[in-house]
């Protein structure tokens, strides 16, 4: 018996080496790559040098940016909640193709956006960005380098997108503060991460058959999706109406109510204390958009990375929720009080930026949540379009910072967007203690599997 074994493999012809050493490289690398076109094309999908196809078609996009982005974050949530019941070699295999379709996508527009085709093209690469995001965080659940990946690059580039600088007339010379709004991703990056989540597919194969069956043993997580249309569909639709109507402090005041109110609603569809991430993201991006941000020197636009990996290694180790939320107020009181001076000195936006990105780390690390689809809904919250971005565009009549969809050096600003923000903090925090009171810890009795990817599921 000894002998015939000792055949399987002839003398002078080396083994198959084991393909899985390469899967901690692999995984990880495409976590990240995948996260970062994803976010930067929910966030800054308007490329500027389409400039040329005139202010109409470019008032017709802006005016449906909101909604594309809208539309990516649901289906984000939706292919999430698909991706757990289907398990996690479908949603690698998701991932890929939904990656190889904005390349096909973004090769036939190159040098090719036609009059009344940019509308399509975002709705295009919104709605892909969105499965891209969704299916990629059930792929990496449960894996903690692939996960930490994951999260910061999507974090990180979600925050790029956010914190675009219009760029100056002219168009001459781009800084890097500049480089969303030139066309992102480029598309040597979109066609990298697609090589890498093709490399991630065939590492599959060499994946234990038990865990993925247990992956596939899950039920279709409902919360998750009905938590994330409550959410987008509230969150849409009062921006919209705030923007359409005068803008008063009453209307403000109305919009604020229903948008805290719905993410109150939406935590308590999700199960456990799931939702505590999701109210804190609500606050961390009304503080986030109400900051001063532009203009900043080149040197800082590796602050993001930088600061949501440092946030989120903090909030690994001490995961207290309240800490969020004190941050959130600290950072909305400052976007306040510099409305005047913010763009004086370029100290202000950069400790504004600084401290979004150690608040964004923290709020998806610290009270962190049971299942990738929760994640993936508190994702969603931070790619709509938010109260404070109505306000900003209100003078205009457009959810968006600038008539062109993003920040404007040279805007007037005012100290409204800060304290909204603090309010929506408030009311967040009082949802989070609401939640907290009705769903008290329980601890999971010993015997009980581990099925962190099926804790959303409809039979929770």
């Amino acid at each position: 018996m000894g002998a015939k074994f000792a055949l399987v493999h002839p003398i002078g012809v080396a083994s198959m080496p084991d393909v899985r050493r390469f899967d901690r490289i692999i995984q990880p690398a495409s976590a990240f790559l995948g996260a970062v076109v994803a976010g930067l094309l929910l966030m800054a999908p308007l490329d500027l040098g389409w400039s040329n196809e005139g202010p109409l078609e470019l008032d017709l996009l802006v005016l449906n940016m909101p909604r594309a982005a809208a539309a990516g974050a649901m289906f984000a949530v939706i292919a999430a909640a698909l991706a757990v019941a289907l398990g996690r070699r479908t949603a690698w295999i998701v991932s890929f193709g939904s990656a190889a379709v904005l390349v096909a996508d973004h090769l036939w527009n190159l040098n090719n956006a036609l009059t009344g085709t940019l509308i399509t093209v975002n709705y295009i690469d919104s709605i892909f960005g969105g499965i891209l995001l969704g299916a990629l965080a059930v792929a990496v659940f449960g894996k903690p380098l692939a996960t930490a990946a994951y999260l910061i690059g999507a974090l990180s580039s979600i925050m790029i997108g956010d914190l675009t600088s219009l760029p100056s007339p002219g168009g001459q010379s781009r800084t890097l503060i500049e480089w969303a709004s030139t066309g992102t991703p480029p598309i040597w990056l979109v066609l990298a991460t697609t090589v890498a989540l093709g490399a991630a597919v065939l590492m599959q194969r060499a994946e234990p058959v038990a865990e993925d069956a247990e992956d596939e043993s899950a039920d279709l997580p409902i919360g998750p999706i009905l938590a994330a249309l409550l959410l987008v569909v509230a969150t849409s639709v009062a921006t919209e109406w705030f923007v359409r109507h005068a803008g008063t402090p009453a209307q403000a005041a109305i919009a604020l109510s229903i948008i805290v109110g719905a993410a109150v609603l939406a935590a308590l569809l999700l199960p456990g204390r799931d939702g505590a991430v999701v109210l804190l993201v609500v606050a961390v991006t009304n503080a986030g958009s109400a900051i001063i941000a532009v203009p900043r020197p080149d040197w800082s636009a590796p602050i993001p990375f930088i600061a949501v990996a440092i946030g989120y290694l903090a909030g690994r180790r001490w995961s207290v929720p309240w800490a969020g939320f004190a941050g959130t107020a600290v950072l909305s009181v400052f976007a306040a009080l510099t409305e005047s001076t913010g763009r004086a000195d370029s100290v202000i936006p950069i400790i504004g930026i600084v401290g979004l990105g150690l608040l964004m780390g923290y709020c998806f690390a610290g009270p962190s949540a049971q299942g990738a689809p929760s994640t993936v809904v508190a994702l969603a919250a931070l790619v709509v379009p938010c109260l404070v971005v109505a306000l900003r565009g209100s003078s205009f009549g457009r959810v968006a910072y600038s008539p062109r969809w993003y920040r404007d050096p040279t805007s007037v600003t005012s100290a409204g967007p800060g304290w909204a923000a603090l309010a929506v903090t408030l009311g967040c925090a009082a949802g989070v203690l609401l939640l907290y009171r009705m769903r008290p810890v329980r601890t999971a009795p010993a015997h009980l599997p581990n099925r962190a990817l099926t804790q959303l599921s409809a039979s929770a």
